[in-house]
């Protein structure tokens, strides 16, 4: 699957972009960016979500250094339908040394009805991942250095996403940042479940259009790899 990834400062921009993509994508990714974990900022007032009028499933990719606050913001708001905000289905949090603050999120994300993720990057070893495979349900790699889209791509995470798939078959993949055209058929054939992809969506003439291109490339390479 590919998934569409949306960091912007503001609301409009994001709405803009979700209405590009609504009628092929069936999820999109926002980044959240609050100046902390990294030194940029997005759009943060999570509250405001609902003002996107579409039925896509929204993934959060909090990269922020209190991903639990985010949460805790929301508990209450009048935007909760039986404890979630309508649409989004999971929160991704960055890997950080702090243990006990991402078992916090997960904690209150997961009662909160949503599904959980770990977001780890290329220098950091997918050991730091085990403590937290059997609460969360899927593990982002990031394809670049996180902070804005555009970033060189990083050709080490797919050994590091192949090395991963082989010992953990069963954990949902993602891979975040840095895919385009040239590279896309080798992610693919790491054996990762779903692409995020940003830049070479958005800044073409026809995002509709290249998402379907990349959709169909990353099904034609499967059925290839199947042997279908």
């Amino acid at each position: 699957m590919i998934i569409p990834a949306i960091l912007e400062k503001d609301l409009k921009n994001i709405i803009n972009k979700v209405d590009l993509v609504k009628d092929v994508a069936k999820t999109i990714q926002i980044d959240v960016l609050d100046n902390t974990l990294i030194k940029e900022k997005t759009f943060t007032d999570l509250n405001k979500l609902k003002n996107i009028k579409t039925d896509i499933e929204i993934i959060i990719h909090l990269m922020v250094d209190d991903p639990k606050k985010y949460i805790k913001k929301l508990n209450g708001s009048f935007i909760f339908s039986k404890g979630k905000i309508s649409n989004v289905s999971t929160f991704i949090t960055q890997l950080t040394e702090d243990k006990n603050k991402i078992m916090e999120f997960i904690k209150l994300a997961k009662n909160s009805g949503y599904k959980t993720g770990i977001s780890i990057n290329t220098d950091q070893d997918t050991s730091l991942l085990i403590p937290f495979l059997d609460k969360t349900d899927v593990i982002q790699f990031m394809g670049v250095n996180p902070g804005k889209q555009g970033n060189e791509f990083l050709p080490e995470v797919m050994d590091k996403i192949i090395d991963f798939k082989n010992k953990f078959p069963g954990v949902e993949t993602l891979l975040d940042g840095g895919v385009c055209r040239d590279n896309f058929i080798s992610v693919v054939k790491t054996g990762v479940d779903k692409v995020v992809i940003g830049s070479s969506i958005f800044n073409t003439e026809n995002p509709k259009q290249k998402f379907i291109e990349f959709s169909n490339l990353f099904e034609e390479e499967r059925k290839t790899a199947h042997g279908e």
